[in-house]
């Protein structure tokens, strides 16, 4: 029975995939504010069809794929049964061996493209208790990664129109902790927005995956002032970005002067425009470790190399063993006549820090340039911050960003409150420090220091 109550008689041959929990958990994300009549819609991985009969109920434009031909010929039936015309072919994202995305695509543009991903590990072919078409269906044995392969697809104009969104699976025992790096890597946004917990604490996430802030303008200068600047003076709607060479006044916190190196990524973003929105230091943690994470994806480097610095700062450790500032995160408000609007400014040292006595990429061995890095940071603002038709803004849980926190105080401290060593127990819901011992959170960063850095 689909969530919408229409029951459906499925024949589920041997080897097929049949309706489970991650179906459901596909389902509750799609309704009738995503899916209406017309849409476009594409099911990877279709196995028993059953998520496409339920989008077919809504009057979409069905095409489904699934490599195993048994999957193929029980969908097509499910779908003759029903009276519903739908293309469903054999096929699926892979290497070239196993088609083009002509053949199991239709090489067309969809407006919700959704797939319930493999997530077994490749330690699940080493007991020999899968068959073919079982490998095929719940492993992910592509060398190059069947997720990223589809994000270079999307990236690259493929399967999803401007304004369409991809819904994927990802578990906890495969992808989930690298899929919404990878994705804003190629410049794509992707969000949360579903999970389910098993028995034994696997967990597994719906991702939504989209283009960021479509319609919003992208600018890039030589030079400016400070790219804050230039986002309160003149961007007109939310998402629009200002990328710049060099700053003249470029500023941080509590408006010190925000020094880099000669190669550096330094970009600002409106991010909320209206007398509601309001920012707090958990925003600037968001987005600090959103960053950390896609350093680390594009580094080989041990994942403790790069640390997320309570308030707003990110730190890289070098070829020495030392820890130095290499990024960071400002947040600023401001009236523009009835209008309050929130920029977001964020600067990331690609080469050249050591001469100026900060940290940068090139100690990781990334090369990267600044405009890959802001289409990059570009998707993930997206994937915080910008409202998408069906599932809003980003309000996931903090848990994780608590996490980096704590790892960061680990790192690079002990921490100093006051000159005094103290331990740090978690975030408060705003991302002020809970300290063992104090009432009150501590928000002043001006208060607190970290022995090691």
């Amino acid at each position: 029975t689909a969530p919408n109550g229409r029951p459906f008689q499925l024949t589920v041959p041997p080897t097929v995939y049949p309706p489970r929990e991650d179906t459901d958990l596909l389902a509750s994300v799609l309704d009738s504010r995503r899916l209406n009549p017309g849409t476009r819609w594409l099911e990877i991985g279709c196995g028993s069809g059953a998520l496409s009969l339920y989008a077919a109920t809504f009057g979409c434009d069905i095409t489904a794929c699934d490599v195993n031909p048994l999957a193929v010929a029980a969908s097509r039936a499910h779908f003759a049964n029903i009276g519903r015309d739908a293309r469903i072919y054999e096929g699926g994202p892979g290497p070239f061996g196993d088609g083009s995305l002509s053949q199991w695509g239709g090489d067309r543009l969809y407006d919700v493209v959704v797939w319930n991903t493999p997530y077994l590990s490749f330690a699940a072919l080493e007991d020999g208790v899968l068959g073919p078409m079982e490998e095929a269906g719940l492993v992910d044995t592509d060398s190059h990664g069947l997720i990223q392969r589809f994000f270079a697809a999307v990236a690259g104009g493929r399967l999803l129109n401007q304004q369409g969104v991809a819904f994927l699976t990802v578990s906890s025992k495969g992808v989930a902790g690298s899929a919404q790096a990878w994705a804003w890597s190629n410049g794509l946004a992707a969000r949360t927005v579903a999970t389910t917990v098993f028995e034994d604490e696997e967990h597994l996430d719906v991702l939504a995956v989209w283009r960021p802030f479509s319609g919003a303008p992208v600018t890039h200068f030589s030079v400016v002032g400070s790219t804050n600047d230039e986002i309160f003076q003149n961007a007109a709607v939310v998402g629009a970005s200002v990328r710049s060479d060099h700053q003249t006044a470029g500023r941080g916190r509590r408006r010190r002067e925000w020094v880099n190196p000669e190669r550096a990524m330094m970009a600002s973003w409106l991010v909320g425009s209206g007398k509601g929105f309001t920012h707090h230091t958990l925003d600037q943690l968001r987005v600090g470790e959103g960053v950390q994470r896609l350093v680390r994806a594009w580094s080989s480097c041990e994942p403790d190399c790069v640390q997320l610095k309570w308030p707003n700062d990110l730190f890289i450790k070098n070829d020495e063993g030392v820890f130095r500032k290499a990024g960071g995160v400002l947040f600023e408000g401001a009236s523009k006549g009835s209008e309050h609007r929130v920029v977001l400014g964020v600067g990331l040292n690609l080469q050249g820090g050591p001469a100026a006595g900060f940290g940068d990429l090139s100690d990781l061995d990334i090369s990267l340039d600044a405009e890959r890095v802001h289409a990059a940071v570009h998707a993930l603002v997206a994937s915080l911050f910008e409202s998408v038709e069906g599932f809003g803004v980003d309000t996931g849980s903090a848990s994780h960003i608590e996490a980096a926190v704590l790892e960061g105080i680990h790192r690079l401290g002990p921490m100093l409150y006051r000159n005094r060593k103290v331990r740090v127990k978690g975030l408060s819901e705003t991302g002020g420090l809970l300290v063992e011992g104090l009432v009150d959170p501590v928000d002043g960063p001006e208060d607190v220091r970290w022995s090691s850095i």
